[in-house]
């Protein structure tokens, strides 16, 4: 192997690792003394993309192109680099010149694809692409993540789901294509399979952001579900309340509303319990790794949850004590959902801030 070839093998396997910026570092003395070398620049193209680095990412591509115009690999990473860089028309060009360079290759077509799919903006190229690009593939993994991909911005769940499924059934850990499938359970209401599903990649990658996130929705998901079972309780009792008559010392009304208060806080915790052995059976054995992972996910989650659990056990108490103090503690109970309401409204703020 020549010095020039281990550069680029170096570069290979420093971007497999996920480490760009070693990449760049073995790539520089091999461009300093080749800079005519079409595949260092792409390999360098490629290392700019993988650290965030889109215009730099660009300029290499750029330069690869203008020594070998017909380079589909450059193009794409053109393509790429434009998308990342928020220039669609540009990205959308790119991509459709790689394409007419190698129409052979599936790739070309899946990147057709994964321009509309970064611009949020799914076109009919872009589902003709994907399917193209699995056509051309049908055991590439990547091939059926596109089309998934595609399904996913589209919120055609079942084709989305059914796409990933295919990718795993050729990579069983393939961690798009993980992700991606429990975001889909996610969006489809099966938060306890996501979470499972989540929970996976973390045990494999600990690191992994997106799943650590993804996670948090999930959470986000099922303590929404809870509030809103609460916000019923509470909603039906505080109606009673306002059209009953004043409150009377006679025993017969406080058995009646005793009942009635007991009645709602049973038929609240039923549905409450429900729906978390729902989840408890749906995500299995990762379910108490889940519960025990709220805590590291967002404060404010916690927050949230001890909320939820105190408006519960208010609602609990209001069953044993007078007439008179239950509407006390109900009142208390409705502080506690309008402050987990707060939080909720909070945290989307923080999560457009993340976005942003």
């Amino acid at each position: 192997m020549t010095h020039e070839d281990s550069a680029l093998v170096n570069a290979r396997t420093y971007l497999s690792l996920g480490k760009p910026a070693d990449a760049l570092r073995a790539l520089a003395p091999h461009l300093a003394s080749n800079p005519d070398d079409d595949r260092g620049l792409c390999l360098a193209s490629q290392a700019h993309l993988s650290a965030g680095q889109a215009a730099q990412a660009l300029g290499s591509a750029r330069q690869a192109i203008a020594l070998t115009p017909d380079n589909e690999w450059a193009w794409r990473l053109v393509a790429l680099a434009y998308s990342k860089l928020g220039n669609v028309a540009e990205a959308k060009a790119a991509a459709s010149t790689a394409q007419a360079i190698a129409p052979g290759l599936w790739v070309t077509h899946a990147q057709v694809a994964q321009v509309d799919i970064a611009a949020k903006r799914i076109t009919g190229d872009a589902v003709e692409a994907a399917r193209e690009a699995v056509r051309l593939a049908p055991m590439e993994p990547d091939a059926h993540l596109t089309v998934g991909n595609v399904a996913l911005a589209q919120q055609d769940w079942a084709a989305a789901e059914a796409a990933f499924r295919a990718s795993l059934r050729l990579q069983p850990d393939h961690p798009a294509a993980r992700n991606n499938l429990s975001l889909v359970l996610l969006r489809q209401g099966r938060a306890g399979s996501a979470a499972a599903g989540f929970i996976d990649i973390l045990v494999t990658d600990p690191a992994s952001e997106v799943a650590l996130r993804n996670l948090r929705a999930v959470a986000a998901v099922a303590l929404r579900r809870i509030h809103f079972i609460l916000w019923i309780a509470f909603a039906i009792v505080t109606v009673a309340f306002s059209g009953a008559s004043q409150p009377s010392d006679s025993p017969v009304y406080g058995l009646v509303w005793q009942d009635f208060l007991i009645a709602t806080a049973a038929v609240s915790g039923i549905f409450v319990g429900v729906y978390i052995v729902q989840l408890r059976r749906a995500a299995g054995r990762r379910f108490g790794r889940f519960v025990r992972s709220i805590p590291r996910l967002d404060r404010l989650l916690v927050v949230w949850a001890v909320l939820l659990v105190g408006d519960y056990a208010l609602i609990v108490a209001a069953c044993f004590t007078s007439v008179r103090m239950a509407q006390l503690l109900y009142l208390v109970a409705g502080a506690f959902l309008v402050a987990g309401s707060i939080v909720v409204i909070v945290r989307r703020r923080r999560s457009v801030e993340r976005v942003v």
